[in-house]
């Protein structure tokens, strides 16, 4: 669990990975091949499990023959990982958490044991903000009706749409957000009262990432339409980095006001050594804020945010008092 490369997130935790939907443009399933190792001789070791489902499930990392570490041994099949289940409580900072980024938690085929586990894991750790996002959204009122849903106000449910016609997730009591990525037609119809996407509480737009045939290029005025909705709405937008090319540089970058945390500071006792300097501002282009860098006297290195514990290996004070 590490800090992640998605705009709109800290974090992105994946105790459950692999998908079934098949979608062509689908960045996860690409990028699990080069993490996967040889998928037959993984299938071979007595590390894997299957359980009553016959899904595979992990109680620990996979290694390899030579002792590596494989993330994904058996590929984009669906998977539980338990040993990851934890990992939320080790992080103490609060942070907004992308949830299963590498599948689709409320997929048909994933049984409703693996997302309750997931949920409770999530209940151990409720400093932090947790997102989900599907492309089977019908599955959140499934779990609603049988009392499986947290209704936390740190848990977001989040829709995938392409087009006007995927179905959106929306509710009174819980908060609802509706990623659309990558936007594959114009959606001319977002102010609509019956449009659930109207009724969300966020708003996610992307585009199509990956030199595949027949990408999807979107116009600016499919975004403009989003855009002016949003703002008769009074829905936060979050535009993501790849809609530069369509938009412009100025992207609008808005989050719900739940999910806003402290600004990044350096550790603690930094600020009390005797090497630290003055901070630096700079605008920071992929995340569109600007940013503060705290240095070390003589050797201009940043000194680490607010999820850093410990100091630096470089740090001339690690591991004494201050």
């Amino acid at each position: 669990m590490n800090r992640s490369r998605i705009d709109w997130c800290d974090f992105s935790w994946n105790p459950v990975t692999g998908c079934r939907h098949g979608c062509p443009y689908c960045y996860a399933a690409k990028q699990t091949k080069r993490f996967s190792g040889d998928i037959r001789l993984n299938k071979a070791s007595r590390q894997l499990q299957k359980d009553k489902n016959g899904l595979y499930v992990l109680d620990n990392p996979f290694r390899n023959q030579s002792g590596k570490v494989i993330p994904d041994p058996v590929g984009f099949e669906p998977m539980m990982h338990y040993y990851r289940l934890e990992m939320p409580a080790q992080k103490k900072k609060p942070a907004n958490i992308f949830v299963c980024s590498m599948a689709d938690l409320f997929g048909a085929w994933v049984p409703d044991g693996w997302i309750e586990g997931v949920f409770r894991a999530c209940d151990a750790a409720p400093w932090h903000t947790y997102l989900f996002l599907t492309k089977n959204p019908r599955r959140y009122m499934e779990l609603a009706e049988k009392g499986i849903i947290r209704t936390g106000d740190n848990f977001w449910y989040g829709s995938t749409a392409t087009t006007p016609e995927s179905e959106f997730f929306w509710h009174d009591h819980l908060n609802t957000f509706v990623s659309i990525e990558p936007i594959k037609a114009p959606f001319p119809d977002v102010n609509k009262a019956e449009n659930g996407m109207q009724k969300a509480r966020w708003i996610i737009i992307g585009a199509e990432t990956g030199n595949q045939k027949g990408k999807t290029v979107p116009e600016r005025s499919w975004i403009e339409s989003i855009a002016k909705a949003c703002k008769k709405a009074g829905i936060p937008l979050f535009m993501k980095d790849n809609l530069a090319g369509a938009w412009g540089k100025e992207l609008i970058r808005k989050y719900p006001a739940n999910m806003s945390h402290e600004e990044d500071k350096p550790i603690p006792h930094c600020l009390e050594c005797e090497h630290h300097e003055e901070t630096e501002r700079h605008y920071n282009e992929r995340h569109g804020k600007t940013i503060m860098n705290h240095f070390c006297a003589g050797r201009r290195r940043v000194i680490p945010g607010r999820y850093v514990r410990t100091s630096p290996l470089w740090c001339p004070f690690r591991g004494k008092e201050i």
